[in-house]
């Protein structure tokens, strides 16, 4: 069954693909590349060879033992998202690249003011949860615990940052002439944001923002694929090598430390045995947590589906940390839609929220093709977690506001900008 799923997917992308590589199609396939085929793949081959584990907890996952219920349920919602958002970027008309790219340029002076505001925030935030000591004593406590009660501090500083990394990256790109006093100061800042925000994440948003200018207009080949993975794996290892304090030091222990990470359709298959196909259930969380902003209090694991099945099947990992296994949309759309027949639904509504995006990306400006790129990374994240998460209001918010600020930052060809 596992292996016929696999092929399966691997077949319906090969002969749908959307040759862009920025696209929501893509990001669905990459998202169960990285949450299916590959881990399912790497177990069995690590099977094959007949693998002696040597992380201390052993063998964790093993996708032998999955019931069929939650494999079909993988295949169901991929084949649902793949082929409605690769249905709905044929559909929808398209604008070129260049409207972005040859009519816009980077405020020099702008830049810098903006990477100053961002550096002040950083050093700021970096102080007020436990500074040198704490920061380069215990890293990995600091970053799971300190951060509580600057939530809103740390959310601008993360959305602030990739911002930047993308400013940067059209600076780059569009710029006749380039300061390199100005780009060393904006890879200072953004270093240090990425340190103090979790470098196993940062990087890859970094990278993936700063590139934009090329990945926009890049086409998706079989050869590039690979080296994106393979780039993925080494940038995945050595931050999880800096963020685990050097606990995974060897390849093999990182190697191992896939199996247990890409984990979300065994949590998902522990709902299905334990729970039963509810309508529904968990849509009202992130209400939950905007109301507590106007003085409705709640409990915290009641504000996301993740966070309230950790705090039942993990009550350890969540109440003496916090810390959250994300369940996969999967389980939301089981909890909320009931019969299988409903998860069509919501998935042709996101699908086709996502596809109006990428049809307009274009079309608005060099922020409006940053705030596209927002979503289709927000959209990866759907995929282990939720399509409403209480985080969206604030990213309206902040997309609203940089809406704003926009023209101080990017402006057309025609005016000067030194």
């Amino acid at each position: 069954m596992l292996f016929l799923i696999v092929m399966f997917m691997l077949t319906v992308f090969l002969l749908f693909r959307n040759k862009e590589l920025l696209c929501p199609s893509n990001v669905v396939f990459g998202s169960y590349f990285l949450y299916f085929i590959f881990p399912s793949t790497l177990f069995y081959i690590l099977e094959w060879v007949d693998w002696v584990y040597v992380l201390p907890w052993g063998k964790t996952n093993d996708w032998s033992k999955l019931s069929d219920e939650a494999i079909l349920s993988y295949a169901y919602v991929f084949t649902l998202f793949f082929l409605f958002t690769r249905l709905f970027e044929v559909l929808l008309a398209r604008t070129s690249a260049s409207t972005v790219l040859e009519q816009y340029r980077v405020n020099t002076f702008m830049l810098f003011v903006f990477t100053s505001l961002v550096l002040v925030g950083g050093l700021y935030f970096f102080q007020v949860t436990g500074g040198i000591e704490a920061w380069f004593g215990n890293y990995s406590d600091t970053y799971l615990e300190n951060k509580k009660g600057y939530g809103l501090l740390n959310f601008l500083l993360i959305m602030s940052s990739n911002f930047l990394a993308f400013a940067l990256g059209f600076y780059w790109k569009t710029a006749r002439s380039k300061s390199y006093f100005l780009v060393l100061f904006v890879l200072v800042a953004l270093v240090f944001c990425a340190y103090i925000q979790g470098v196993k994440s940062r990087i890859f948003y970094f990278t993936i923002f700063f590139s934009i200018p090329w990945l926009t207009v890049a086409r998706l080949t079989l050869l590039k694929g690979a080296v994106i993975f393979v780039f993925f794996t080494l940038a995945f290892s050595f931050a999880m090598y800096f963020r685990s304090n050097g606990f995974y030091s060897t390849p093999e222990m990182l190697l191992e430390y896939f199996l247990s990470y890409f984990n979300t359709i065994f949590l998902h298959d522990m709902i299905l045995r334990d729970m039963q196909p509810d309508f529904l259930l968990t849509m009202g969380y992130p209400m939950n947590k905007w109301l507590t902003f106007v003085g409705i209090p709640s409990e915290d694991y009641m504000h996301d589906i993740s966070r309230w099945l950790t705090s039942i099947y993990f009550p350890k990992q969540w109440f003496q940390g916090s810390a959250t296994q994300q369940w996969p949309i999967e389980t939301e759309l089981y909890l909320n839609y009931g019969n299988y027949i409903f998860w069509a639904v919501p998935v042709f509504m996101y699908s086709l929220y996502i596809c109006t995006l990428y049809s307009l990306r274009y079309r608005l400006g060099p922020v409006f093709l940053f705030i596209f790129t927002c979503e289709l990374l927000f959209f990866l994240s759907v995929f282990r977690g939720s399509m409403l998460q209480w985080i969206a209001l604030f990213n309206i918010i902040f997309y609203l506001m940089l809406w704003g600020g926009s023209r101080l930052l990017f402006v057309k060809e025609n005016v000067d900008v030194r």
